[in-house]
């Protein structure tokens, strides 16, 4: 339960953090640097890392285990019993939520290994050479493989055994494949596919915070602004950023709802279309990707990160602490009445007394170790008195020294173990009596009055 709890925990805070992080990213967005991309990607970039915190959880408690500390546990936050358990309920939650989701994806990932089986080499000894020559162009000769798939509607980018280009059975002109294959292997130069499975893993981790899986969706688009602008960039002595956009628009087709693979297509729909030919208008307004500002931003959320994690805890624990001590205080109250009953009624069997005859004194802490504690107690006439509960550790030596008054009254009195063992002396005006502790647990100690007429005035000493 504590680890599970604990790893609640640690996704509370950094969704909490994370979040914020996010919500800054879109304020810088829209007031700083507004449509410039690249940086767009790059405060993406650094918000799922301050999402992936968590994994740090995994590491601490792994390494934990390999050294076999404690059994692995790791008391991360202050936690009270109640609050565990709802963190453990809540972290079960999460975990069938995360169980399922992954199913999901792992069902969608199949499919579409499915339809990549049917791969075939491409065959046109044009399209060859253009990739070839791209490939050069980029430094990515032999990295990228490119095939046909006849289920394959639009051309894209994925992993199959290894990356791959993946051309409808279609017949494009020169300047078509030049364009297609330039936009999709820019893709691999940004290295959009591994960014991507960083983002599922991500949406997966923080299955229950609706905003990773926005952002996943924004980041997708995001990387193809990116793209648009590298191809632009590093192939404007080939074609024009008009010829670019307006091949993407020919092989749109509203009617036609897209399967969301593991993949990076040309086109998606007319409204991320539009967004991107506006990305672009605005790239030339703005200028380019500001290096420096981009450094200026990193340092600040990194410093902002940090700081909104370490309040974020702070404030949490200071909500819950004031709970936390009234809810130990009970808890540990109901724990001593229940044990304390249990004690009075095996007593009452042992001796063969009414239970009403038993009275159970509070009024002093017996839980203090390490001195020597007095009671002075008036037991009426048939009445036991008993204290409240104890520790006493193994290895330890009980003693007490027990005086009567009157000096002629006979009076029982000693030490219940927590085997319900009574380690007891029968005596008059002086009893002195020493028990060896041989196991941790509970004791009490105890005074029975033997009179069934006469209250007799006790002043005992134990040392433990």
């Amino acid at each position: 339960m504590d680890w599970i709890s604990n790893l609640f925990c640690a996704l509370l805070l950094t969704n909490i953090s994370g979040t914020l992080f996010y919500v800054i990213g879109i304020i810088f967005r829209k007031i700083w640097f507004r449509k410039d991309v690249r940086l767009i990607r790059f405060t993406t970039i650094v918000v799922l890392c301050a999402y992936a915190l968590p994994a740090a959880y995994f590491i601490i408690r792994i390494v934990r285990l390999i050294r076999g500390s404690e059994n692995g546990n790791i008391n991360m936050f202050y936690d009270t019993p109640q609050i565990v358990k709802l963190f453990a309920v809540m972290g079960c939650v999460w975990v069938l939520l995360f169980l399922a989701l992954l199913a999901y994806k792992l069902y969608r990932r199949h499919e579409w290994v499915m339809v990549c089986r049917g791969n075939i080499p491409e065959e046109d000894e044009t399209t060859k050479r253009k990739f070839a020559e791209i490939c050069t162009e980029l430094g990515i000769e032999g990295k990228v493989s490119l095939c046909r798939n006849d289920s394959v509607d639009m051309p894209c980018i994925t992993y199959h055994h290894g990356m791959v280009v993946i051309l409808p059975l279609n017949l494009y002109t020169e300047e078509e494949t030049e364009i297609i294959l330039y936009h999709e292997l820019c893709h691999y130069v940004e290295k959009d596919m591994p960014l991507k499975a960083f983002g599922i893993i991500i949406s997966l981790l923080h299955v229950f915070n609706p905003l990773v899986h926005i952002m996943l969706r924004q980041m997708n688009l995001i990387c193809e602004m990116s793209c648009d602008r590298l191809v632009c960039e590093r192939a404007k002595d080939r074609f024009s950023e008009q010829q670019y956009f307006q091949t993407i628009l020919n092989m749109l087709n509203e009617d036609e709802k897209r399967a969301r693979f593991q993949l990076f297509a040309l086109a998606d729909d007319r409204s991320n279309y539009e967004r991107r030919v506006a990305a672009m208008g605005e790239y030339h307004k703005k200028g380019g990707f500001r290096k420096g500002a981009a450094l200026l931003l990193a340092v600040t959320f990194l410093l902002g990160s940090s700081s909104t994690s370490l309040a974020v805890g702070t404030e949490l624990t200071y909500a819950y602490e004031g709970y936390a001590t009234e809810t130990q205080v009970k808890e540990s109250l109901a724990f001593s009445d229940a044990a304390d009953q249990e004690a009075k009624e095996e007593i009452a069997r042992r001796f063969n007394i009414d239970p009403e005859d038993i009275v159970m004194m509070d009024d002093v802490n017996m839980n203090v170790r390490g001195r020597t504690i007095v009671l002075e107690w008036n037991v009426l006439a048939g009445k036991t008195y008993m204290s409240s509960g104890f520790s006493a550790d193994a290895g330890g030596v009980i003693t007490g020294f027990v005086v009567g008054d009157p000096e002629d009254m006979t009076f029982e009195t000693g030490i219940k173990d927590p085997d319900n063992i009574m380690h007891c002396a029968e005596g008059n005006d002086k009893i002195y009596f020493e028990y060896e502790v041989v196991e941790d647990g509970r004791y009490y100690f105890f005074i029975i009055n033997s009179s069934e007429t006469d209250d007799i005035r006790i002043t005992a000493t134990i040392i433990k």
